[in-house]
């Protein structure tokens, strides 16, 4: 298959590109690069990948903000034809759900690491990652992660793990940690490899936070690494007031990496990785400074599975103001989205609170029936859960209400809490009466939220 994508070739050149590129170019080059890496991105989509084919057919190619975006449901119900190494969904399902049930992410196949993400949208999605892919990724991942003046020992902390994430090299390594375990798992595991950076999602660098300011952790790491949820203003600060050290940010989805922090601390776009577009309610450019009401996405080297004009959940606002770095790469103010809470339980025996994560929740929902179409999980305190499921027409109900109310109690148990009460309801999820956005994870315990 032709690529168009010369420059991601080789690993070595494309973190000197990137290097180059953010820290020299103007916002021309940035606009003649991202419009080229767009026109070439689209053909070959249009090429090879059946979906795109139909799904742009009788439009003009060159006419980028006439082509119809995507999102995650419209990707996996016509996921053989998107991808365009004819790969068939049902059979990355079945190996991506195999991974699940024996938490073995280290397999790959056919050489291709296979990720199974749920997100915010609240369904499966599939996510093919081609050993190409992966170099360019590292490559510039090295390129513009603030590091420490030292050899990275890195604890990675996370839900699932991928042998895209692996890495050991001249002394440098990265050592994943699952967050499911409980926390004296993760605390004694992160003592035994005394990092230097940590990563993980706020909530989880929250407790880690906690757990250090009572004298029940001993790990002072240099550097402090947080993703996937977002880091409020409160909570950034108890943390780095305990750790005595600063806190990047990466904001990554299953379809990218989005944006990372420079040693100033903003978080600059990747504008040469990924072309984000932020829309008001009339599809008009949303200004720096306001925050949007639609935000698509488009990787500009990824060809496995090109994500065009994808749609994502968050709400961006992008600052007016150049970084002091010196960089042109736009920065992000803020982000107003992933709004799923931690929810609770109470220990069997001590009766001590213990964090669940959400997306152990979403995840158990998504992985039991096709037929699941959308859900909603409200924890009301510490021993009610409500569920709100919409199946699709002609679903056996009662088959689908007692696999939740059992994997719901299922999660408690793996963690040692008491099961709660777990009513299910078929219906239509509610959405944020302010926002129009369906929040799927809620916790309404409000002494534990950050």
């Amino acid at each position: 298959m032709f690529f168009s994508d010369i420059e991601t070739l080789l690993s070595a050149p494309f973190y000197l590109l990137c290097k180059h590129r953010i820290k020299k170019w103007d916002k021309e080059d940035i606009k003649k690069y991202q419009q080229k890496k767009i026109s070439n991105i689209v053909k070959f989509a249009f090429n090879h990948s059946p979906f795109y084919r139909s799904h742009y057919k009788n439009i003009n190619l060159s006419d980028f903000a006439s082509l119809p975006p995507v999102n995650k449901q419209l990707m996996m119900d016509n996921f053989s034809d998107f991808n365009t190494l004819g790969l068939p969904k049902d059979e990355l399902i079945k190996f991506a759900l195999e991974c699940e049930n024996k938490r073995d992410f280290s397999t790959r196949f056919r050489s291709l690491a296979i990720g199974m993400s749920s997100g915010t949208s609240g369904n499966k999605g599939i996510i093919i990652t081609t050993p190409r892919e992966e170099h360019y990724l590292k490559a510039m991942y090295i390129s513009r992660l603030v590091l420490p003046k030292q050899k990275l020992n890195c604890a990675f902390i996370l839900r699932v793990s991928s042998p895209v994430f692996n890495f050991s090299l001249f002394g440098n390594k990265l050592t994943y940690i699952n967050q499911l375990q409980t926390i004296d798992q993760i605390i004694s595991q992160i003592g035994k490899i005394q990092p230097n950076v940590i990563s993980a999602p706020p909530s989880m660098l929250k407790i880690l936070a906690e757990e250090k300011d009572q004298g029940r952790f001993n790990v002072n790491p240099v550097l402090i690494y947080s993703y996937a949820e977002v880091l409020y203003p409160d909570v950034r600060g108890y943390i780095e007031g305990v750790f005595k050290c600063p806190i990047h940010q990466i904001y990554q989805g299953s379809e990218g990496c989005y944006a990372l922090t420079c040693r100033k601390g903003n978080l600059h776009i990747n504008e040469d990785i990924v072309f984000l577009e932020l829309l008001n309610q009339d599809n008009s450019p949303t200004p720096p400074g306001n925050p949007c009401f639609r935000l698509l996405v488009t990787d500009l080297h990824k060809h496995s599975q090109p994500v065009i004009r994808y749609e994502l959940n968050d709400i961006l606002t992008i600052s007016p103001n150049k970084c002091s770095c010196g960089s042109n790469f736009g920065v992000i103010e803020s982000i107003q989205g992933r709004a799923d809470q931690m929810f609770w339980g109470l220990r069997n025996k001590t009766h001590q609170k213990q964090f669940i994560f959400p997306d152990y929740i979403a995840r158990k929902i998504i992985s039991m029936s096709e037929d699941i179409l959308d859900f909603q999980v409200i924890q009301n305190d510490y021993f009610n859960v409500q569920v709100i499921v919409k199946l699709k027409l002609k679903t056996h109900a009662e088959n689908i209400i007692d696999q939740i109310q059992g994997g719901i109690r299922n999660i408690f148990q793996d963690y040692d809490c008491d099961e709660p009460n777990v009513s299910v309801k078929i219906g239509e999820p509610q959405r944020n009466s302010q926002s129009n956005k369906l929040i799927r994870i809620i916790c309404n315990i409000k002494e534990d939220k950050q």
